[in-house]
């Protein structure tokens, strides 16, 4: 409702102005004046302009790799229902198998039930078969044959039952199997869902932002004919309501690096020969100045974060442009993006422990998603990518999707080759 009230209110400003007097507010009488505050708003809104056409370009790559990842889950759930289909199938047989085995073992069990019921009734039978002998040899071998009936009989009830356990190992093994499936595909519904929710999410800041994009437009053509005041007020609020688009579009990175983490557990990373003993990062530029730090900033292209209007989420880094980007640990690539805006051509990887380390403004990534890294790998080059005024890294740090000051975790000193 807030955002229908301001631009009503805008609308009427805009109408009362080009009423009145184009210096009835207090602007500047002087012509050249005039014409320099004109120019300095359409620059201001030029520049909003050039923010939001890159901003929509890097959601637009974010809606591409949300779907490409939709279409990637949605083939894994195929392939999590063919594999299920195929074990139904599976324990369907097994169960088939072990009724008819348990059935035939019932009537060799029955079988030896009436032998044993008919030699018991009638004893003499089994000892007329014995009297019928004609030699002693006859005898031994009319003997040898009940023994032989006997022992046939008994080990194929032994080896009949160990099939039949067998049978049932395999089954439990086969529906444990496909309870696994079912756990897997109920897994990949919920990462499907949230693709699709952060989905609406890009589409809707898309929206804004094409909004905010026609009134920069609008009223690009309208300021000749309109107050500097009014014209500066409108430029800093379209500026204000654009920045939160623009920071909600950089947040997408983070969010589709939360269901990559979803779908690739990183785990236990063994540490690799060479790592730092003392700490558990390195400078990922060793021969670079500190130009930005992290926390609260006064710049206004910084995005707002919790409650400060701009905060800077990382460290800036400045050496010679194409100077080489190193992993400050072992991981596992996560992403790589390359956006006009914002971080630019980036770089993220996964660590143990729930670490997660962006390198931003890259002028190439050197890296692919799903390679594993030791620190001190090169990761990318610098460059002035993106939301950049000049050759630079941006380096992140985020703890559980926190973003935290990587000083504490980095050698002392400021930037060194140091490792310790």
């Amino acid at each position: 409702m807030r955002p229908v009230l301001i631009a009503a209110a805008v609308a009427l400003m805009l109408v009362t102005a080009d009423r009145g007097a184009v210096f009835a507010d207090g602007s500047p009488s002087d012509p050249q004046q005039q014409l320099a505050l004109v120019n300095q708003i359409r620059a201001q809104l030029g520049s909003n302009l050039a923010d939001a056409l890159a901003a929509q370009q890097q959601l637009q790559q974010s809606l591409e790799a949300n779907a490409a990842q939709q279409a990637q889950v949605q083939q894994q759930i195929a392939e999590a229902n063919e594999r299920i289909a195929e074990l139904d199938r599976d324990v369907a047989e097994a169960q088939r198998r072990e009724a008819a085995l348990a059935q035939r073992i019932e009537n060799e069990r029955a079988q030896m039930r009436q032998l044993a019921r008919a030699v018991y009734q009638s004893p003499g039978s089994v000892l007329v078969v014995l009297a019928q002998s004609q030699s002693l040899s006859d005898l031994f071998t009319r003997i040898a044959d009940l023994n032989v009936a006997g022992s046939r009989a008994s080990d194929l009830k032994a080896s009949l039952n160990g099939d039949l356990q067998q049978l049932q190992i395999e089954e439990r093994k086969e529906q444990a199997a496909r309870d696994k499936q079912l756990t897997e595909r109920d897994k990949l519904n919920g990462e499907l869902s949230q693709l699709r929710a952060l989905q609406a999410q890009q589409e809707k800041s898309a929206a804004d932002l094409q909004v905010k994009i026609d009134q920069t437009r609008y009223e690009l053509s309208r300021l000749n004919r309109q107050s500097t005041q009014l014209a500066q007020a409108v430029a800093d609020m379209l500026q204000q309501q654009q920045d939160a688009i623009i920071a909600a579009a950089m947040q997408s990175v983070w969010a589709q690096l939360q269901l990559w983490l979803q779908s690739n557990s990183v785990g236990q990373i063994p540490t690799s020969a060479g790592h730092s003993t003392k700490y558990r990062f390195i400078w990922p530029e060793p021969n670079s100045q500190i130009s930005q730090p992290f926390g609260p900033s006064t710049y206004w292209f910084e995005p707002p974060y919790g409650s400060y209007p701009h905060f800077h989420t990382g460290i800036d880094l400045v050496a010679p442009f194409g100077s080489p980007v190193f992993a400050a640990d072992d991981g596992v690539v996560a992403l790589v993006g390359a956006t006009s805006t914002g971080y630019g051509n980036y770089v993220v990887i996964a660590h143990a422990g729930g670490f997660d380390t962006l390198y931003g403004h890259l002028s190439t990534a050197l890296v692919s998603v799903g390679q594993v890294v030791t620190q001190g790998t090169p990761v990318g080059l610098e460059g002035s990518t993106g939301n950049s005024t000049g050759p630079h890294l941006h380096f992140e740090l985020r703890v559980n999707q926190r973003p935290v000051d990587p000083t504490p975790y980095l050698p002392p000193g400021g930037p060194s080759p140091y490792k310790g």
